[in-house]
């Protein structure tokens, strides 16, 4: 404990500092990250997309050969495959599914791109280039902890130096950032469904406690009660609303439409990842919104939700996280779109809402959205909570989800799309974090490569 109290200082004060900046002077906090975007992440954005997509490459090589069988520790697996499966889906972009379901199509489409071409780049944001980089940090962690018996990995692996220590306080810091995001993902919404069902106006200030205190009570279940049932019950809701909107819907239109565009998108998806806009400005900046500032935000919640995953897949091969974590949560996550992004366009549905609110008169489905929401977001927010507090000192997990609601609430008092204004910010954020987790990885291939990683198959 000791050994993370300066570690857990300086991020307390980095995250205040963040809070009281976006307080006290909105305006140029939201120019100054506005800029950073434009001149920082437009121009050399491909150092987030390069790298996933050469790992996911990489991984899909791997799990055909020998070293697919690698086992990530001795025991069996902790959880059940269902279970486990759950939890990736619920903790890596459940609620973010949900709100950008319908949102982002309908952005691209209104920007005048096609309906097709509107889904391959919400496949190629939330696709293969997302989860290759949750497989990479859950893999690195988890043979570290299990095989290699390195207890504190993001500290240990760069030496336990002031450099790893800062690099540490970049992680953390990101990850408060990130869930941030969760918070005003649950909270708009949230508050929509308390003033339809319930007649009361509410303020987003005041969910966002509410929610806070959820995620709160949730943390002192303990991991095999509280994330892990929270989980089995989002994935069973999520399947139910996406079965819904399929069959209210166009169902032909939706199979034949994702049929045809999946092997497109995996056909393009070099292409698509790697793309850099080279002598097009008006490209660059595109990508700058959309690509680039997608992909950076993941790197925002690489570690988090890698830390997670390697917490919860003791036991398990790399074959079954190549399988688990990057592929099929891939696949689910293009038919996703297929099946949202469709509705919501042949509506022309605002939002995930108003979508369920066309499709079902009788608010049945608008109830079990907004139970999906908070579910999502407090297992979200919880297993946040247990890496900032893996990452920093013990019993310190409500502190950090009361940190997240308190950037959240700043946040929301901003002008503009608050989504965007977010992720503006966890994009410039994840700036240093990409240099920490690319200093990772290199720490840990050159220790196993010193043969300190010993196999077991």
């Amino acid at each position: 404990m000791k050994q993370n109290l300066g570690t857990s200082i300086a991020t307390v004060l980095t995250v205040a500092a963040l809070i009281g900046f976006a307080a006290i002077a909105p305006g140029s906090f939201q120019a100054l990250l506005e800029v950073i975007k434009v001149s920082v992440i437009g121009n050399l954005g491909f150092i987030f997309t390069y790298p996933a997509f050469i790992v996911s490459v990489v991984f899909v090589v791997l799990m055909f050969t020998p070293l697919g069988g690698l086992r990530f520790g001795e025991e069996p697996p902790e959880f059940s495959t269902l279970s486990w499966i759950g939890m990736l889906f619920a903790t890596g972009m459940g609620i973010g599914l949900l709100t950008w379901g319908v949102l982002e199509p309908r952005y691209h489409v209104e920007a005048g791109n096609s309906t097709d071409q509107a889904l391959l780049y919400a496949f190629n944001h939330w696709g293969l280039l997302a989860w290759s980089g949750y497989l990479t940090i859950g893999v690195i962690f988890a043979h570290a902890l299990y095989n290699m018996n390195i207890l504190k990995p993001a500290e240990n692996l760069l030496g336990g130096g002031f450099l790893s220590k800062l690099n540490l306080v970049s992680l953390v810091v990101s990850t408060v950032i990130g869930l941030s995001l969760t918070f005003s993902y649950a909270a708009t919404p949230l508050q929509k469904s308390v003033s339809q069902y319930l007649g009361l106006d509410v303020s987003v200030t005041l969910i966002i406690i509410v929610l806070s205190g959820f995620a709160i009570a949730s943390s002192t279940s303990g991991l095999n009660r509280g994330i892990k049932w929270l989980s089995n019950y989002n994935t069973v809701l999520a399947v139910i609303l996406m079965a819904s909107v399929f069959l209210l819907s166009n169902p032909g239109e939706i199979l034949s439409t994702f049929a045809r565009l999946l092997p497109e998108y995996l056909a393009r998806y070099p292409a698509m990842a790697t793309e850099v806009g080279l002598g097009d400005p008006e490209r660059k900046a595109w990508l700058a919104d959309w690509l680039y500032a997608f992909e950076a935000s993941w790197y925002g919640w690489f570690v988090f939700t890698g830390v997670f995953i390697a917490r919860i897949s003791r036991g398990r091969t790399l074959r079954q996280l190549v399988l688990g974590v990057m592929l099929v949560p891939s696949l689910f996550s293009c038919l996703w779109f297929s099946v949202f992004g469709l509705a919501g366009l042949e509506t022309g549905s605002e939002d995930v809402f108003t979508l369920m609110a066309t499709l079902d008169s009788s608010g049945i489905l608008s109830a079990i959205l907004a139970l999906n929401i908070l579910l999502f977001f407090v297992t979200s927010a919880d297993s946040a909570g247990l890496v900032c507090e893996m990452l920093t000192v013990r019993r310190s997990r409500a502190f950090w989800i009361l940190a997240m609601a308190a950037l959240a609430v700043v946040i929301n008092w901003l002008d503009g799309d608050v989504f965007k204004v977010i992720l503006t910010l966890i994009s410039v954020a994840a700036i240093p974090v990409a240099i920490g987790i690319f200093a990772l990885g290199t720490a840990f291939l050159m220790k196993a490569r010193r043969g300190k990683a010993v196999p077991q198959m």
